[in-house]
């Protein structure tokens, strides 16, 4: 998406991230803190949104969060105002910018960045810190409900933005290039209430197709709603600043 697209989806975003059920957070910073990465001295948080992993910030001396959103930078200041967190400096920048900007860190993070997309990205984001890189991203989302109704009626497509395959791309240029970095898997199990009326009114035009009618009778009985549950993946990928 485009940045004007970003703002106008920010604060959709802001609020996905407060209904979270998810404890990546938390994890993510406890296994940096495991792993000797945290605390340190000064941090940047690239295409940083509306502040998920601002807590992060606790464990620094600087911490910068960089986005090219504007509305996404105003979401991540309230955010850092609800966690009272006063050393962050917030700068507007796109991440080609970014990337050719001659500052460097302790600590790059970036997390679910759609726009590290390839290896020339990779080396100029890894020429940017000086001690540790991470990058996160989805590399698995399932559920027991959607998924399942979308391979019955033939339309089920693999979404790019929660496939392994650029981590399995970049794990393989870092052995290759002989980096030394790890792998972490952080699984979580997702529970949501959905009614029956939101798959009919979702799924409207397959309506009278008898695969959906009894896959939804199967699902829901004489129950208007039921339980879904999704199985969210986050890889990290932790790479030092130096070659094995």
């Amino acid at each position: 998406m485009n940045e004007q697209e970003w703002d106008e989806f920010a604060s959709d975003y802001y609020l996905n991230q407060i209904e979270s059920q998810t404890k990546i957070v938390e994890d993510v910073i406890a296994y940096l803190k495991d792993n000797g990465v945290l605390p340190t001295h000064q941090v940047v948080d690239i295409a940083g949104g509306s502040g998920r992993y601002l807590s992060m910030a606790k464990e620094a001396g600087i911490f910068e969060l960089v986005d090219f959103s504007a509305e996404m930078l105003k979401f991540a200041k309230i955010e850092a105002n609800k966690l009272g967190i006063e050393n962050v400096h917030f700068t507007k920048r796109p991440f080609k910018e970014f990337l050719k900007q001659p500052k460097v860190y302790d600590l790059v993070f970036t997390a679910a960045n759609p726009a590290l997309d390839n290896f020339e990205k990779l080396e100029q984001l890894l020429s940017k810190t000086k001690k540790t890189c991470v990058i996160i991203r989805v590399v698995d989302s399932k559920d027991d409900l959607f998924l399942p109704l979308e391979k019955r009626l033939g339309i089920f497509e693999e979404d790019p933005n929660t496939s392994p395959h650029l981590m399995d791309q970049f794990a393989n240029y870092l052995k290759q290039k002989k980096y030394s970095y790890q792998i972490k898997e952080f699984t979580y199990d997702v529970k949501e209430e959905i009614s029956r009326l939101l798959i009919e009114n979702y799924y409207e035009e397959y309506k009278n197709d008898p695969q959906l009618i009894t896959y939804l009778d199967q699902q829901f009985q004489k129950n208007e709603h039921t339980i879904s549950t999704t199985k969210l993946t986050y890889r990290m990928l932790l790479i030092q600043n130096e070659r094995s």
